[in-house]
């Protein structure tokens, strides 16, 4: 088996090299290419070129620079169209592969017995800026994202439920990646995206219950700068996610917890009444009805939209 290792790459050239040698230290019989999609400034370029020619790995490296810049999800679309093998492995690159870990997941997916799985996963752990692991927080986060335990294969829908599948370093099928890659209102939640649609098309994954990465929280990442999180296409992500009938509650109590914030972004985004549905939605509990949030987004929500669009310069 040979798989292609896709980098969506923004500036962090120290963190390039981390990630770089990270796959450095993975069994080489399994890397057929590297592809850097580099969404960089151009001024990045040099520096993250110099940590490639350095990796010991240039020549199976692919650099891409773009400008302008294409987008986090964009860009990967872009990076699985081009790659050459039928399975994919995404790594950020502020994140890091663990020790053997393409070789678990190679070797999982040659010994899948079950035609309906199409994705395999295991946990991570959970570093800072400078790359110092944290145990408590990244066994919350096992326990939050139902990553525990022995490894297990279930339909996607049911990883949807604890939305298990992490947004980088799993192992696809390319042929499966492509075709549900991309929808018209991603937004920046294109990860979650693909997992609904790969759980509404009937397909499986597996868990391999072992660590096989080190995922980055930092302040300037996209799910905590800029925009921050599309929240509301999130949420509309979850009402497309078909679950049998008897588990539609737990649905709303997982994906509908944050109605004020999804009202805000709907508003912010010019979407007026999905902003209105959203504050009027019976799952905002009462105590966050009567809150000052809740007021907050009520005068946004009252107040003419020039106006507030104004104030925020947020979009023209």
């Amino acid at each position: 088996m040979l798989i292609s290792i896709l980098i969506p790459a923004y500036a962090r050239p120290e963190q390039l090299n981390e990630a770089l040698g990270s796959i450095a230290q993975q069994d080489r019989s399994l890397i057929g290419e590297i592809i850097i999609g580099d969404d960089s400034p151009r001024s990045y370029w040099a520096s993250n070129q110099a940590v490639i020619a350095a990796s010991g790995l240039a020549e199976l490296i692919e650099y891409l620079p773009s400008e302008p810049s294409k987008g986090t999800y964009p860009n990967q679309w872009f990076l699985a169209s081009r790659a050459k093998f039928d399975h994919l492995l995404f790594l950020h690159n502020d994140d890091q592969l663990c020790p053997g870990a393409l070789s678990l997941l190679a070797n999982a997916c040659a010994s899948e017995t079950d035609p309906r799985v199409k994705l395999w996963f295991g946990t991570h752990l959970i570093m800072d800026a400078a790359g110092v692991v944290d145990p408590e927080r990244s066994a919350a986060s096992d326990q939050w994202f139902d990553r525990q335990g022995a490894g297990a294969t279930r339909p996607v829908w049911e990883w949807c439920l604890t939305e298990s599948i992490p947004p980088d370093a799993f192992l696809v099928e390319r042929a499966t990646y492509l075709q549900y890659m991309r929808g018209e209102r991603d937004g920046n939640v294109g990860d979650w995206a693909f997992s609904v649609r790969l759980a509404n098309s009937g397909g499986w994954a597996r868990f391999i219950g072992q660590t096989v990465s080190c995922y980055r929280v930092q302040a300037g990442s996209v799910t905590s700068a800029g925009r921050g999180v599309d929240a509301h296409r999130a949420y509309e992500l979850a009402r497309e996610l078909r679950v049998p009938p008897e588990m539609e509650a737990a649905k709303r109590k997982r994906f509908n917890r944050y109605m004020l914030v999804v009202a805000v972004r709907y508003a912010r985004d010019g979407e007026r009444m999905n902003a209105w549905r959203a504050f009027l939605s019976p799952d905002v509990p009462w105590r966050e009805r009567f809150s000052l949030r809740s007021g907050l987004v009520l005068s946004m929500l009252l107040t003419p939209r020039p106006l507030w669009l104004w104030a925020l310069h947020y979009k023209t």
